[in-house]
């Protein structure tokens, strides 16, 4: 599955018994285009004579829209999605399919996307408190549009021969007809060597000038993509001189690593930032298996941008779209957000800083709080805008709490629910770490990061590049507790962590016949793929549900799973160690996935 990292585990099971495994997580959602996106996989691998998925909603504002769809290549669920609304800031969607709908061979594949957005304002947005620590989430409308420079620099070296450069060459043709009024452009080719068109201001005809160019590309030679983003660094340069307050931003596409010219990445990335000098934001897109993604995260952190993989599939163009449109209209360049009172600890914030505010984005700081958030405490707001110098003050808080533990109680087994906030806290700062640690320019700010990640992912048992998963059988003495009370306090499944591979659970025994405790072993495996803003189903029940957040269980199995350092765990009972990536965390729905 696209965007899907996998978690596996290995158990034995005895003959013809029953193993529903628990996994809950929580999860950040991104709104992109103006829509926050879940994505649901539905596909159990078997037929399921009922399956139902509940989807709840919970907003802090009234929904503007709201809808599901299914992906291009999944199957249809058509009419068998209903809605209810229930106020103005509550929905709940059910999929129920009709058994006789489904496919000839009974097996499900496909995915549900529900995407939904809230009414907004000019406004500096809702900021959520609990238990000393806040999050500001930070998304106006109604901001004028500020036009931009834009450089693509496109690989044409062999391997993008075929189906890649036609795709390319499709995409292009619908990106330069979406230009604004307003914006600058140049297209760089380059393979062994790069070639520039030039620097033009958007119009009927420099349009039709740059399609020509673009159709007449062949593919050919090796793969320099240091000649490539020195020539593009240099014409945007030039561009800067003759027009400072607009958005500068260079997107790379490129199938391979380099091959031609300088090939070592610490040299190109080098380059890079001395030609640079963070006048351009620099945003790197991999096109297909073969693309260096690690050396184009760097590139594209280093210079302030993101890197994306486009998936070689029959709807690269449409991702190639996809991705120009979430940076085609920027609205506010270089904002910076400052908090003053006593409330606001300031030296524990998230990233404040932001190069680029597009339309349909949003952005988000997170803080703790020495005592409760009131008129004392003021947000300042700065940046750069069409009109020049831009400025927001805010005293006036739209203070809201997350929905209320009662709403979220089937989903947390513990005895206490967790602060989302403080766990969205968390994350976004090893996020923010991990980040510096991948930008880095050398190995001390490379290690003090690691550090500092290291330490909050230990503490809220994050797994990470610097973590491993570890998952541990309860010894025989917790598993005949569990046996002799499963319907008690002691049977109930304790989560201690929530994000994808990021807890702790500890939950009731299951038996085989002979009343033996299960172990974990490499004969037999359960495997749970999953995303950060979707689910693998696998069997049993599994539940999600947030407020800005998503939740998901499966079934208890006597595992214990937390994270610990990848150095240094010898002498756990018998443990499987699994080395996963940080997963995004967010949104604010609750969704229940039945299978019966």
């Amino acid at each position: 599955e696209r965007e899907t990292s996998r978690f596996r585990v290995d158990v034995t099971v005895a003959d013809q018994d029953e193993v529903i495994f628990y996994l809950t997580y929580e999860e950040l959602l991104e709104r992109r285009l103006g829509t926050y996106s879940h994505r649901i996989n539905v596909h159990p691998g078997y037929p399921v004579r009922d399956l139902i998925v509940d989807v709840t909603i919970h907003e802090t504002r009234e929904f503007s829209s709201l809808n599901v769809t299914s992906v291009p290549g999944g199957q249809k669920f058509g009419n068998a999605v209903s809605e209810w609304r229930e106020g103005s800031r509550t929905a709940r969607l059910q999929f129920d399919p009709d058994p006789e709908a489904m496919p000839r061979n009974g097996v499900i594949h496909g995915q549900l996307v529900v995407q939904y957005d809230v009414k907004r304002a000019l406004d500096a947005g809702d900021v959520q408190v609990e238990d000393g620590y806040f999050v500001h989430f930070f998304a106006p409308i109604d901001l004028q549009y500020t036009p931009k420079h834009i450089t693509f620099l496109i690989d044409v070296s062999g391997s993008m021969s075929g189906t890649k450069l036609t795709q390319v060459k499709t995409a292009m043709d619908h990106i330069l007809t979406n230009l604004n009024n307003g914006d600058t452009f140049n297209i760089i080719r380059f393979s062994t060597t790069a070639h520039k068109l030039g620097i033009m201001r958007y119009s009927p005809v420099t349009v039709r000038r740059a399609k020509q160019y673009i159709e007449s590309l062949e593919a050919g030679g090796g793969t320099n993509i240091d000649d490539g983003l020195k020539v593009a660094i240099e014409e945007d340069v030039e561009a800067i001189v003759s027009e400072s307050v607009r958005p500068h931003i260079i997107v790379l596409l490129t199938d391979g690593s380099p091959t031609s010219g300088v090939t070592s990445h610490s040299v190109i990335l080098k380059n890079v930032r001395n030609r640079n000098r963070d006048r351009a934001t620099v945003f790197c897109l991999g096109f297909g298996r073969g693309a260096d993604m690690d050396f184009l995260a760097r590139l594209a952190l280093q210079n302030h941008g993101t890197s994306r993989k486009i998936y070689e599939d029959e709807d690269a163009a449409e991702q190639l779209t996809g991705f120009y449109r979430e940076l085609s209209t920027p609205l506010l360049l270089d904002i910076q957000f400052s908090y003053s009172g006593d409330a606001v600890m300031v030296d524990t914030l998230s990233k404040t800083h932001f190069y680029n505010y597009f339309e349909g984005t949003e952005l988000i700081v997170t803080g703790q709080t020495e005592n409760e958030l009131d008129a004392r405490v003021r947000a300042n707001i700065t940046g750069k805008g069409r009109n020049g110098q831009f400025f927001m003050g805010v005293t006036d808080w739209n203070l809201v709490s997350p929905p209320d533990h009662h709403l979220l109680s089937h989903l947390h087994l513990a005895p206490t629910p967790p602060n989302f906030i403080k766990r969205l806290w968390a994350f976004l700062k090893v996020k923010d770490l991990l980040a510096e640690e991948k930008a880095a320019r050398g190995p001390h700010d490379r290690m003090v990061a690691q550090k500092k990640a290291l330490i909050i992912a230990l503490e809220n048992h994050f797994v990470t590049p610097l973590t491993s998963l570890v998952v541990v059988q309860p010894d025989q003495e917790h598993c005949k507790d569990y046996e002799d009370d499963e319907d008690g306090e002691d049977g109930e499944t304790r989560d201690e962590v929530s994000s994808s591979g990021q807890r702790t659970q500890k939950g009731p025994m299951q038996r085989d016949d002979n009343n033996h405790s299960q172990s974990l072993d490499s004969q037999n495996s359960v495997s749970h793929a999953f995303n950060p803003a979707s689910i693998h189903v696998l069997s049993g029940d599994e539940v999600m549900d947030s407020n800005h957040f998503i939740h998901n269980m499966a079934a208890p199995y006597p595992i214990s799973l937390s994270a610990a350092p990848t150095t240094g765990i010898i002498g756990c009972p018998v443990m499987v160690l699994l080395t996963t990536l940080l997963l995004t965390i967010v949104t604010k729905m609750q969704v229940h996935i039945a299978i019966k």
